[in-house]
């Protein structure tokens, strides 16, 4: 690597003519565009060069340049000019190929509806931390804590994966401060709503509501029941796989596969229902028109227009609600946490816990007296001062 003074000669002739202002033999480009140029091979063996009006200018970066190289931190000048859009939805979101249909849907909106309308025509290298403080306050004016963290956690990503290519030197969602997300306290719905949302759904989708409610299924996983894990002799819903895109898809977890008890009013409504909708591709039971499992738009419209018809059902009111009503039961009924983690799926205890602790009943009191009855035969008083009696 070396800087060149592109203005001049390197090598002039002895007859040459030399210039009045610098006295030396002037090339071809004397007097225009930048005049100091540093060329260096990158770490694949390419030519680079990069132009600066000073020489000082052009000796701190060839320096710095030889610094990178010899320990590995080089990040090429040109690579960061790849606009945010251009770097998010054409390189680096179709090369997460390991994320799911319904997450690579979500990042993809994320991208489109908050993302690139915000910063889309930046270049990558433009962006720094203040950039991203001020995205997160514009993304807080309108979304909640929960919604601005999740979109600030895909733009991190991306951005990351951005620094991984050494497309930037780092990250500048680094130590970037989100909004504080309140826990929120699950409040299960009342044995009446949930009959009103039954009611309300439309008959097609019905059956999805009593399989959350009464047996614990996330919307995949009731979406992707097939006839096969039904066990209407042994009463048992075996969960396997969940609908994603309008196919049968991996569970989220390993723990989200189970096997849940079905009491017979379940079992019977999943006879009802595949004698009014035969099973559809793959056997699935819940179908839309055509044989498929409905599309997650097709339900989520369904889903908030049972919302809206049942009557005293609050406005918001979540699918996963269903499942919180499910847990909610399954504490009343005195079940042991670790079996309602595993009819859940959850993956750790410390989840179910977390999620419905403060809906199992006060243990405040919960052994007091054990001892009493215990010991009651012996004779323990003074037993720590010695005073017992003979």
């Amino acid at each position: 690597m070396t800087v060149y003074d592109k203005w001049h000669k390197t090598h002039p002739l002895a007859a040459e003519v030399r210039c009045s202002d610098h006295r030396k033999v002037p090339t071809a480009g004397h007097g225009r565009g930048k005049r100091w140029q540093v060329r260096y091979r990158d770490e694949a063996g390419a030519q680079r060069s990069q132009n600066f009006d000073r020489q000082g200018d052009a000796q701190q970066f060839d320096a710095k340049v030889q610094r990178e190289l010899a320990t590995a931190g080089y990040i090429d000048p040109s690579a960061g000019k790849v606009t945010v859009a251009d770097y998010a939805l054409g390189r680096w979101l179709p090369a997460q190929l390991h994320l799911r249909p319904n997450s690579a849907e979500t990042y993809r909106l994320h991208l489109r509806t908050h993302i690139v309308p915000a910063i889309g025509k930046r270049p990558l290298s433009s962006l720094r931390r203040r950039d991203m403080e001020s995205l997160v306050a514009a993304l807080s004016a309108s979304l909640a804590p929960s919604t601005t963290g999740t979109v600030f956690s895909v733009l991190r990503a991306m951005l990351g994966a951005a620094a991984d290519d050494r497309l930037i030197a780092v990250n500048p969602c680094q130590r970037v401060r989100l909004p504080r997300v309140e826990k929120r306290v699950v409040v299960p719905l009342p044995r009446d709503h949930v009959l009103a949302l039954v009611r309300a759904m439309p008959g097609r989708y019905r059956l999805a509501v009593v399989l959350a409610a009464m047996a614990g299924l996330r919307e995949g996983e009731a979406l992707g029941l097939t006839v096969p894990c039904v066990d209407f002799l042994r009463r048992r819903i075996k969960v396997q796989r969940q609908s994603q895109g309008r196919e049968l898809a991996p569970l989220k977890t390993r723990a989200s596969m189970r096997t849940v008890p079905a009491d017979d009013m379940v079992l019977t409504e999943i006879t009802e229902h595949m004698r009014a909708f035969p099973p559809g591709d793959h056997q699935v039971i819940i179908t839309a028109p055509g044989g498929r499992p409905p599309g997650r738009s097709a339900f989520g419209d369904a889903w908030r227009g049972a919302v809206a018809a049942a009557p005293r059902v609050p406005k918001g009111t979540h699918f996963h609600d269903l499942r919180h009503f499910y847990a909610s039961v399954l504490i009343a009924a005195n079940l042991n946490p670790k079996v309602i983690q595993s009819r859940l799926g959850h993956a750790t205890i410390s989840e179910t816990m977390d999620t419905y602790g403060h809906l199992f009943p006060d243990s405040e009191e919960l052994g007091r007296g054990t001892f009493d009855t215990l010991f009651r035969d012996a004779d323990v008083h003074g037993l720590c001062t010695g005073k017992t009696g003979s």
